[in-house]
């Protein structure tokens, strides 16, 4: 067993990718355009809304890749903030999405890890062109080992699906899997399935009322010391 303070030795280090490796900051900068004065509302509202169908999809078992449901989050957003975009400025907001640049930090700590002998991977509810396309524009391309996309489970995360694709991929054990996160529930969910995980826990977070306590709490400056090779 860990001791606390010691880093937990994996076979690999698994990443979400939207506001863990990728900044969802430039999202209000995109729905200023279309709601003059309350895109940083609507940029919440747009990802409160991507993130719920996500979740309704799966437990409805009514499929959709997140390229759709990114797409209609945005629809529905923009109606509840009553405004009518045009099909130009809605696509520049949805293209917006898979144009964000990295969080600070995010190199260095995957460079430190990769130097450290770790492998690396995405574990995302993005489709797998969203995912390619995202980590493509944020410069992390060449960073990791593979790109493992919720479309394989036909689920979203934080269903045990997604998170076994990672045990299928790498042949290892849930706990000799890393996994970092800045999402309180996505944190759950992997920790549910037996990965080793590390938060980036966002100012004044909290994690969700489910029996699933995570590894530890990090931030990118720090990330790399969390994990050692198995």
């Amino acid at each position: 067993m860990t001791e606390p303070g010691e880093p937990r030795r994996v076979g690999v280090v698994c990443f979400d990718l939207y506001g863990t490796l990728v900044d969802l900051a430039p999202l209000d900068v995109a729905c200023e355009a279309l709601a003059p004065g309350r895109g940083g509302p609507l940029a919440a509202c747009w990802r409160a809304r991507q993130l719920e169908a996500s979740w309704l999809r799966t437990a409805m078992d009514r499929w959709a890749d997140f390229e759709v449901v990114t797409r209609e989050a945005l629809d529905v957003a923009c109606a509840e903030f009553a405004v009518d975009p045009d099909p130009e400025a809605r696509e520049a907001a949805r293209r917006s999405f898979i144009e964000l640049p990295p969080r600070a930090g995010a190199v260095e700590g995957l460079a430190n890890l990769g130097r450290a002998g770790i492998q690396l991977a995405v574990l995302s509810n993005g489709s797998s062109a969203m995912i390619e396309a995202s980590v493509r524009s944020a410069g992390l391309d060449e960073r990791f080992e593979a790109l493992l996309s919720a479309d394989a489970a036909r689920a979203y995360k934080p269903h045990p699906a997604v998170y076994q694709l990672a045990v299928d991929r790498f042949g290892e054990a849930p706990d000799r899997i890393g996994f970092v996160t800045a999402n309180g529930w996505d944190a759950a969910g992997a920790a549910a399935h037996g990965f080793r995980v590390v938060w980036l826990r966002p100012p004044g977070a909290v994690l969700p009322a489910v029996p699933a306590p995570i590894a530890g709490e990090a931030s990118w400056a720090t990330v790399a010391g969390q994990f050692a090779p198995a």
